[in-house]
């Protein structure tokens, strides 16, 4: 049996940002104001106010896809 260590949610929210933004051609710098290095390690602080503005950005509607973990 395979078993797969659960991700963090600050690690899931950034993987989904970073997949979506590489998807829709957004520079992850224009997502964070050119703070990337913290986005790329998936260990930037997740504020309600970044979360709506990234997911607007994004073009996301529904931001709890911002938090599904996808096993793979």
């Amino acid at each position: 049996m395979i078993t797969y260590e659960k991700k963090g949610i600050k690690e899931v929210f950034w993987t989904n940002v970073l997949w979506h933004a590489k998807n829709k051609n957004i520079p992850i710098s224009e997502l964070m104001s050119g703070k990337t290095a913290a986005a790329n390690n998936k260990t930037a602080n997740i504020m309600l106010e970044r979360i709506e503005n990234i997911a607007n950005m994004l073009e996301i509607d529904d931001y709890a896809i911002l938090f599904e973990e996808v096993e793979g």
